[in-house]
């Protein structure tokens, strides 16, 4: 049975792992439709929800629609929505199996795609700021490109390593292959990336699956 302890370092995904990644789409989209309706005095808030939930692939070029805008001008919209301070926090689990870990002296880091003010906007809202991460726009390296990876291998002095994540189709395979401990974080429907794994091949499957984030402190010893 896999076992943590202090030898160990683990890493760990961002968005849809250590929190909701939904939660961090609402939440832009509340701090769009304010802006719209300070700007057009329009309430369009239950307008953009609505847009999400039916899938619309282009919310923003909706939204100018909407409002009679050029297309052009959905770039204030979508700068709007990464520039804003996230209204999302850690679940009561999360947490305290970030306290334990830190109680038990298990060393931590993050590494995540994504733009970088974005992430890290994302990481002052849930207090992870501090925390040493590895953000796919900062190093031009994106999942499951192994590069950062073998970085923390050579910053981060450890027995073993480990990776926590959620999305089979690119956050196991790289590794896997440097011979890392991998856990798959199940999720639910709001997950904003598929989980199955009938079409993948045995190297991008992680070596087991956790229902929630709470049984990695069962892994402590």
């Amino acid at each position: 049975m896999m076992k943590i302890d202090e030898q160990t370092f683990i890493v760990f995904d961002l968005d849809d792992t250590l929190y909701k990644e939904d939660d961090y789409h609402t939440s832009g989209l509340n701090a769009v439709a304010l802006l719209v309706l300070m700007t057009h005095g329009l309430d369009l808030k239950s307008d953009l929800i609505a847009w999400k939930q039916s899938g619309n692939s282009d919310i923003w070029a909706t939204l100018c629609n909407r409002l009679g805008l050029c297309e052009a001008s959905k770039s204030a919209f979508v700068w709007a929505y990464r520039l804003h301070t996230p209204k999302i926090c850690l679940s009561k689990e999360t947490r305290h199996t970030i306290d334990l870990l830190e109680k038990m002296k298990v060393g931590f880091a993050i590494l995540t795609d994504g733009r970088s003010i974005s992430q890290r906007l994302k990481l002052a809202a849930l207090g992870l700021n501090t925390c040493t991460s590895y953000i796919s726009e900062e190093w031009a390296s994106e999942k499951p490109d192994p590069r950062r990876f073998i970085e923390i291998q050579k910053r981060h002095r450890a027995e073993q390593f480990l990776y926590i994540a959620d999305n089979p189709k690119k956050d196991f395979v790289a590794p896997n292959r440097l011979g890392w401990l991998t856990v798959g974080l199940r999720g639910d429907s709001r997950n904003v990336h598929s989980q199955d794994t009938t079409s993948l091949a045995t190297d991008y499957l992680p070596a087991m699956w956790l229902d929630s984030i709470s049984e990695l402190g069962e892994l402590i010893c």
